[in-house]
């Protein structure tokens, strides 16, 4: 189950790297962080909600939210690197 977490997160952080792209301009590549950004945002949303319910398993929630922080992560310096905020 471990692995499947560590997979995920790294093929999101690909994703995301793959969607970004380095042959963007600066402004589409922000945009594109602030989105990815905005993604996660609601997918935490999402993910709390279910959990109050307690519709997930609490080791599924940790696994999203590590995933979701090292995206969020990565998206934020994207941004950065393309000048935005």
């Amino acid at each position: 189950m471990m692995r499947r977490a560590r997979l995920l997160r790294g093929l999101t952080l690909v994703g995301a790297a793959f969607a970004i792209g380095c042959t963007k301009s600066p402004e589409a590549r922000a945009r594109e962080a602030a989105s990815a950004l905005a993604s996660w945002e609601a997918t935490v949303h999402l993910l709390e909600e279910q959990r109050t319910r307690g519709a997930l398993p609490e080791q599924f929630v940790r696994q999203v939210r590590r995933a979701a922080a090292d995206a969020r992560e990565e998206a934020a310096a994207q941004r950065r690197a393309a000048g935005a905020p």
